[in-house]
């Protein structure tokens, strides 16, 4: 009988230090990911960063080249009244013309 409690604790303490195991292994195992999701996670902070300056570098150069292209439309512009005030200067002469020649 006391062989048999004796063999029942040995029996419970090797169940409970394999469960003890088991557990150091599983927190291992969750301790591992837990560090590879920190690191993703800085790495992707990272990207965050970079892609946050790389939009405001875009966002620059958009205002650039609108600028620029407001700025060709308004020389655009002026070229093109220009070209009507030498045309109506032109037919001005040439009706001037008419009249001295005719």
């Amino acid at each position: 009988d006391l062989m048999d409690t004796v063999q029942e604790k040995s029996d419970l303490v090797t169940k409970l230090e394999n469960e003890k195991r088991d557990l150091v292994s599983r927190l291992a195992l969750a301790d591992n990911e837990l560090d590879s999701l920190h690191d993703q996670k800085e790495t992707m902070a990272t990207e965050k960063s970079e892609l946050e300056v790389e939009v405001e570098k875009l966002r620059r150069e958009n205002d650039s080249l609108q600028n620029a292209i407001d700025t060709f439309e308004t020389a655009f512009e002026y070229k093109e009244k220009e070209i009507e005030d030498l045309q109506k200067q032109i037919e001005n002469f040439n009706l001037e013309m008419d009249e001295l020649v005719g």
